[in-house]
């Protein structure tokens, strides 16, 4: 009989058999936690490790798009997505009250140098990354959906660097027209 388990049964029946689903995703989270947020960071680091991210995913793609003479792209889709972010950003934090920011505060200095160039990236992201792969577009959009969503959203379980103020089936919902808006508009432009 194990430590700390509620129902002796054979190893072999699984460990669904131990834990309840909350449970089990607990675990998750804190596993998660230890090995890819490391926990014993302080609180500015774990808001920086978002940051180091985008920043180190933006230079990857500025030298990718600069390697493929592509880097007038790359600004055009860095600046649209910092526009849309922002007007994204006035209708969900200061209209609509979705989700707001835990450290920039909405239209504050530290907001337009860090959150707005973040929506850039972002318009980037989608936008180069849809150029560049060539696979079935369903694929793409799901993929491209699907890594943004992780690279957002999974760090911020632990940064809290913004808290939503509706349910995560509504945020995950929601980026489905996130990606649509930053290609479409991208694609309508001359």
């Amino acid at each position: 009989m194990g430590v700390g388990l509620r129902n002796p049964r054979p190893a072999a029946a699984g460990w669904g058999l131990y834990f309840t689903k909350n449970e089990k995703f607990d675990i998750f989270l804190k596993v998660f936690q230890l090995v890819l947020l490391n926990e014993n960071q302080k609180e500015a680091n774990k808001r920086g490790m978002i940051r180091w991210t985008i920043l180190a995913l933006s230079v990857a793609l500025f030298f990718i798009a600069s390697l493929k003479g592509e880097l007038n792209i790359a600004i055009i889709t860095f600046m649209l997505g910092a526009i849309v972010g922002f007007f994204i950003d006035c209708l969900g934090v200061a209209k609509l009250k979705l989700w707001k920011y835990t450290k920039q505060e909405f239209l504050k200095k530290e907001y337009f140098f860090i959150v707005v160039p973040a929506w850039g990236v972002l318009g980037m992201a989608v936008n180069l990354i849809w150029n560049w792969i060539k696979i079935p577009e369903l694929i793409l959009f799901a993929v491209i959906t699907l890594s943004l969503f992780s690279l957002h959203e999974i760090p911020n379980l632990k940064t809290k660097s913004w808290e939503y103020h509706i349910s995560m089936r509504l945020v995950i919902i929601g980026w489905i027209p996130l990606i649509l808006a930053y290609r479409i508009i991208f694609l309508l432009l001359p």
